[in-house]
Order: structure tokens, then C-alpha cells, then sequence
């Protein structure tokens, strides 16, 4: 029976990774992972954490590159994680944001007597040269002048490594935010995504195309009993047999912003700009609805920005915002569309949490219409609402795709 199992997980492996639609974003694994966002309560250990997962769907060993951005797209950090065929490593930003301590992995070169990272008996375990110099990182790895750099980016404040410049929003609550993406590559390497030769066109740079990629994410908010998730947002790099990068409306892939909308290197698909979500703010869930937003303002991340003047491209605006209560009329009372007049933007950051209640809107229970184009621009966007019940439970489920294609125009609705 061993035997038969085993030859059936052989043959799986020699089949490789399923393939989904592509353009379309949905649950196969990727050659990129987003957490769109996280929390992390510096000061105490009981109180906001997030846990993700990567997960390696292939027998073949691979690696992955994964930068840590603020909630405004400046980098705050970037290290490497090994993985055996069929491998997953939790990763615990608390560890990394509060104590300085990194996954610790090792590829074959660097970890001979197989301690670190365990190689399976399905898996593949090979040397990767490269991480010579990174692997096995220290415990912790990160050293105070480091951390202090860390901790205060994340939270708003100025980074002494960017010459006193800040790279996230300032809420004044010590909760460090900001948002998580993971490549597959071929080295080690702390060069950033829109560097020079990390994306080359068809896998040919430091970033593969390896549609290998999955995991989950979790935002624990020990204090309160809750904790809340969902599946990492996997992206596909485009195959061979898929055809070329289709040209999306206006904008390129998803690293698109490497080259102000017409990059194309990385072949990785784009998330959509237009999508629905449900939300409850009743005695179904008493703690309400929160929005996970995830944005691409479409610049290119910098060192940092102004603290007084903020970035360029700051707050992001979006073309259109409809609550439908559950008989499908739209908000009722003067503007139903968003942005109205007398309102600022709903979303101005490119990581955020967004309590329904904030949008000042009257309905109890209804779905959510999100066009979050720019002046009438595709731009892209991930939004998971999360529904809480005080003390008894929580859940959060990604919102759904409106439209064919992520790579088709955004939908306005005819609303007046």
C-alpha cells in the first residue's frame, strides 16, 4: 500500500502545479505571493501579530525572495527563504518586527547534515551557491540600529538608514502596518524588484517563473480572541503555452510600476481594479466589517519620502464606491456613488484596514461595489473584507473579481 501511495505522489510531482486561468486571479499557486497587509503591535506581545505561510507545491527545491514594504511601497526589509520539495515555513512578522529574528533556513551547501531546512523523502534538497553569505541567518538577525529602522518606518516615524526620511502613514498607535511580497529566484540577493536584472523577460533574471507558490495569512488579535485570514494572493507568471503578456488596459503587469505601467519583465499577471464585497455590521456579525485594501499607486518605490510632504502620489483616489443594501437599492440620501463632493478618498494608502463604519454609510447589511481605478485608469487593487464577532468568532474571505478579466477596462456603473 506504501508503494502504491508513493508512486501516485511521484506521478503528481512529474504532472507539476495545476494552471488556472490566467488574468485571472484565483487558487493555484504563483510564482509571486502578496500578503496585502499586516499588524503588529510592537510594544506588546498579546496584542496584534500576523502569521503567513509559503507554501512549495513542487518536489523541486526552490527559493524565495521576500521584501518587507511599508503601507505606503517603501521597502522596510528584504531577506531569503529556502524551501525542500513540498516544504512550508511559517513566517511570524511579530518575530521579525518586534525581536529582530528571520525564518532560518539553509539550502544543501550551507546545511550538509540536514538540520535546518528537513529535506522529505519526496523532496529535493540542493546547494544554492549563492546563499553562501545569508544562510543560516543568525538568531536574532537583525541588530538594534537595524531594528530601531524597522520598527519606526513601519509605524510612520523617520528611518535613520533613509537619512531621516519616514515610508508609512502615522496613526500614532504603535502598530507597525505595511504589506509583504515573495518571488521565487534562482540566488540569494537583496536587490528589490524593480531593480535592474531581477526581473528579466521570460524567467531569464533573478526572478523565475516557477508557478509553485501558496500559503495563508493570519492577523491574531490575542487581546480580543479573535484571529482572521485568508488565502495568500498567488500570481501567476504567464507560460510559454499561455501565450504571450497580454496588454492590459493601460497598465502592465504586476510589477508594473517598475516601468511606469509598461513593464512587462516580471510575466507576472495583474490583480483587478474592480471588485464586490459582502459586509454586516448587525447582530450576524456584532464587530462589524473591516477592509482589507491593497493598492498599487503606480510609482515607483523610493528611500523614503518627505515626513512633512508625504509621496507624490498621495492619497489615492478611486473612480467608483457603491453600497447596496440586501433589495439592492444603493445607498439612499444625496451622493450615491463615491467619491461625493463632500467627502475625501476612501482608501488613500496602499495597505490599509477599513472598519465599514468609517464610511459613514447607512445600510446594515449589503455588498460593497469597489472600482478602484484611478482617474479613470486601471489600477490594481486586493481588498478582503474581514467580519467579526465580538468574543465568538471571525472570518475573512477575498472579495470577488468583477468582470471578465483583470486585463480588460474597469466597469463603471451607470449610476446618477
Amino acid at each position: 500500500m506504501k508503494k502504491a501511495i508513493l508512486v501516485v505522489l511521484l506521478g503528481l510531482a512529474m504532472a507539476g502545479g495545476a494552471n488556472a486561468a490566467q488574468c485571472t486571479i484565483d487558487q493555484v499557486p504563483g510564482a509571486t505571493l502578496l500578503l496585502p497587509y499586516f499588524e503588529v503591535d510592537i510594544a506588546n506581545p498579546a496584542g496584534v501579530d500576523t502569521l503567513f505561510t509559503v507554501n512549495n507545491a513542487s518536489a523541486t527545491a526552490i527559493l524565495t525572495h521576500v521584501v518587507v514594504w511599508t503601507d505606503m511601497s517603501v521597502e522596510a526589509l528584504d531577506f531569503n527563504i529556502y524551501l525542500t520539495g513540498y516544504d512550508m515555513q511559517t513566517v511570524s512578522m511579530g518575530l521579525i518586527v518586534r525581536d529582530g529574528i528571520l525564518p532560518v533556513t539553509a539550502s544543501a551547501g550551507q546545511d550538509p547534515g540536514d538540520v535546518i531546512s528537513n529535506k522529505g523523502i519526496l523532496s529535493q534538497d540542493i546547494n544554492f551557491a549563492s546563499c553562501g553569505g545569508f544562510f543560516p541567518y543568525d538568531e536574532p538577525a537583525l541588530d538594534d540600529a537595524f531594528l530601531e529602522h524597522l520598527q519606526s518606518i513601519l509605524t510612520g516615524g523617520p528611518s535613520s538608514i533613509y537619512g531621516g526620511k519616514c515610508g508609512g502613514w502615522d496613526y500614532g498607535d504603535g502598530i507597525a502596518r505595511g504589506y509583504v511580497t515573495l518571488d521565487t529566484t534562482n540566488s540569494c540577493t537583496l536587490l528589490r524588484p524593480c531593480d535592474p536584472g531581477y526581473f528579466v523577460s521570460g524567467g531569464q533574471g533573478i526572478g523565475t517563473n516557477q508557478n509553485v507558490l501558496w500559503g495563508n495569512w493570519f492577523i491574531v488579535e490575542g487581546d480580543e480572541n479573535f484571529a482572521m485570514g485568508d488565502s495568500m494572493v498567488a500570481l501567476e507568471a504567464f507560460s510559454p503555452q499561455s501565450g504571450p503578456v497580454p496588454n492590459p488596459f493601460v497598465y502592465g503587469t504586476f510589477w508594473g510600476r517598475c516601468g511606469d505601467g509598461n513593464f512587462y519583465g516580471d510575466d507576472r499577471e495583474p490583480l483587478p481594479t474592480v471588485v464586490g464585497a459582502n459586509f454586516y455590521n448587525n447582530v450576524a456579525f456584532t464587530g462589524g466589517t473591516d477592509f482589507v485594501v491593497w493598492r498599487d499607486s503606480e510609482y515607483l518605490s523610493t528611500d523614503g519620502f518627505s515626513c512633512a510632504a508625504g509621496p507624490a502620489w498621495f492619497p489615492l483616489p478611486q473612480d467608483q464606491v457603491v453600497i447596496f443594501d440586501e433589495q439592492e437599492n444603493p445607498e439612499e440620501g444625496g451622493c450615491t456613488i463615491s467619491p461625493c463632493p463632500e467627502e475625501g478618498v476612501l482608501f488613500p494608502l496602499e495597505a490599509q484596514r477599513v472598519p465599514y463604519a468609517a464610511l459613514g454609510a447607512t445600510p446594515e447589511s449589503g455588498w460593497i461595489y469597489m472600482n478602484l481605478g484611478q482617474y479613470g485608469q486601471y489600477a490594481q487593487a486586493w481588498v478582503v473584507p474581514m467580519f467579526k464577532a465580538e468574543g465568538r468568532y471571525a472570518a475573512g474571505i477575498a472579495a470577488t473579481q468583477v468582470g471578465a478579466s483583470t486585463c480588460q477596462t474597469p466597469i463603471v456603473l451607470p449610476i446618477n
